[in-house]
């Protein structure tokens, strides 16, 4: 047998359960084929090898996101970037420059602005938007994606008036009884609805997405949902046609009406494994609660920033149990949204009562976020054997936020540590875009627990470089059941790789947001090289 690549002269780190570090590893096609010193692998290797000096960087299993949006962040970048922007009035030119250029009746998309980075301090308004175009319907998306902020013309096409109830799950905020633009979940998620997006521009922003993973090293992303059963369909169609180069694991649910979508999913006679290698069907989820940096998340006790606010339920446990327990009859894994203590302990309750009417063994019933999760709940966790999906680079970005909305609860949130001593299985996603879609920074953040502004967020939470990288790539296969594929390097597994520009293991941990992805390698084959690249 010879080798049709090798990589020599590395930091292998195999991300198997002993933390094996190696020198070399050979790859057969699609398949790694051996893994150990570099003696051992050069003997598999002939003239037509094509041989990669690692010259001492770190070689790692491709990254699994284990929770990311690929849409989502496709079409962000379609649409105007106001993530960075300082100021209200610094948005409202931005959107500006758009509109002159929009035919009038037509959408003006805006995302990712955060009012506390504002020095406005507040959320954007429908007069702010107003200031902007009444031609046009306008929508910007808070950073979270579950709040966003509309002018008048969109509230006329939506159909919102002063005196429309609040929809099931969200609310149109008002300001001495008039509707101030800004929509809170259940009703941003209808709002965004109208303002959609064409097949044709969905298919061009999941190419870009994964592009730009690819950049990052992610060979495989769980999908974490859009908006309806197009969704996957639209997916489904990208990974089909390659425009989409990652594993896909897609999780079936939806941003809006998720308990029908899981209904559509049962009535299909679809389960949770249909598919192959590159496209394959996952949990069934729904969303409980909001988002934790809203916050709008549902918390047992109420903010630390206001005594009269505990966040937002979309769904009541007798409605929980009846959208998830089916799908677990059935053989669905099943998962949902759940940020605060409250969502993730109704969660907890969902699967133990399911458990006890239906039992199953190898269930891998996942929670996405866990963004709190208390020490009673991490036994219940551990006793229902569910596997947790949380974001650590959420710190980062938000951890200030966190301080001031949650106090004290910051200590359990995304708690890394715990899991791992108590022997809970977690994986990391990013939850792109809401946060970076970075593994890098999600590990940094893993192992450091400081925002960018360094506060501390509960720093006996941290984890080591190497814990970190195995909830990036083993735990991610694992929560897919595809752990005898991918994950890890170790011969008969997949050849989805890769080369990192620096020994990652060798860091300082204060020094890992500097490390970069040098190449990608994706079934055997160089999907990305940084290098190559630069000089295009």
């Amino acid at each position: 047998m010879t080798a049709t690549k090798a990589f020599v002269n590395g930091q292998v780190f195999t991300s198997d359960e002993k933390y094996s570090v190696h020198e070399a590893v050979a790859v057969k096609d699609q398949y790694i084929v051996h893994v150990g010193p570099n003696h051992e692998v050069l003997k598999l290797t002939s003239d037509k090898t094509e041989i990669i000096d690692l010259e001492g960087r770190s070689l790692l299993p491709g990254f699994i996101d284990a929770h990311a949006h690929l849409e989502l962040y496709g079409t962000n970048q379609l649409g105007v970037n106001c993530k960075t922007v300082d100021s209200i009035l610094e948005l409202q030119q931005k959107l500006k420059d758009i509109a002159v250029q929009t035919p009038e009746g037509e959408w003006i998309k805006g995302w990712g602005y955060n009012q506390n980075h504002l020095i406005e301090e507040r959320h954007v308004t429908k007069w702010d938007l107003d200031a902007v175009s009444t031609s046009h319907p306008i929508i910007v998306v808070r950073t979270c994606g579950h709040i966003s902020c509309v002018n008048s013309k969109a509230l006329e096409l939506a159909g919102i008036t002063h005196a429309a109830p609040n929809p099931q799950g969200g609310t149109y905020n008002k300001q001495d009884g008039e509707l101030t633009g800004l929509l809170l979940e259940a009703a941003h998620m209808e709002a965004f609805q109208l303002a959609d997006y064409s097949e044709e521009e969905v298919m061009k922003g999941l190419e870009i997405a994964s592009a730009d993973f690819l950049k990052l090293g992610i060979t495989s992303v769980h999908d974490a949902g859009g908006y309806g059963t197009k969704h996957i369909r639209y997916l489904q169609k990208a990974v089909n046609e390659k425009r989409v180069k990652q594993r896909v694991y897609a999780l079936y649910g939806s941003l809006h009406e998720s308990p029908f979508m899981v209904d559509k999913g049962i009535q299909s006679g679809m389960i949770t494994g249909l598919g192959d290698e590159h496209f394959k069907i996952g949990p069934a989820k729904v969303f409980i609660d909001g988002s934790s940096s809203g916050p709008t998340c549902k918390t047992r006790e109420p903010y630390t920033s206001n005594a009269e606010d505990s966040g937002v339920l979309y769904l009541d446990q007798q409605s929980l149990n009846d959208s998830l327990s089916p799908a677990h009859q059935q053989g669905w894994q099943i998962t949902a949204h759940a940020m605060g203590d409250q969502a993730v302990e109704m969660l907890l309750h969902t699967i133990e009562h399911t458990l006890t009417i239906y039992p199953m063994d190898n269930h891998r019933h996942r929670i996405e976020h866990s963004g709190i999760t208390p020490n009673d709940l991490l036994q219940k966790v551990k006793a229902a054997r569910a596997i947790p999906i949380p974001n650590p680079a959420f710190l980062y970005e938000f951890g200030d936020g966190y301080v001031k909305d949650y106090g004290q609860r910051v200590h359990h949130m995304f708690p890394l540590k715990s899991f791992a001593e108590e022997q809970i299985p977690f994986a990391i996603g990013s939850d792109s875009p809401i946060t970076s879609t970075n593994p890098l920074i999600g590990i940094h953040a893993a192992v450091n627990r400081r925002s960018k502004n360094g506060a501390p967020l509960g720093l006996e939470q941290s984890i080591s470089i190497e814990e970190a990288i195995r909830a990036y790539t083993w735990a991610g296969a694992y929560a897919s059941f595809e752990e005898d594929q991918k994950g890890t390097i170790e011969a008969g597994k997949l050849a989805d790789l890769v080369v990192l520009d620096h020994a990652i293991l060798d860091c300082q941990t204060e020094d890992l947001l500097k490390v970069g992805v040098d190449m990608t390698i994706l079934n055997g084959e160089i999907a990305y090289h940084k290098q190559k690249e630069d000089m295009q």
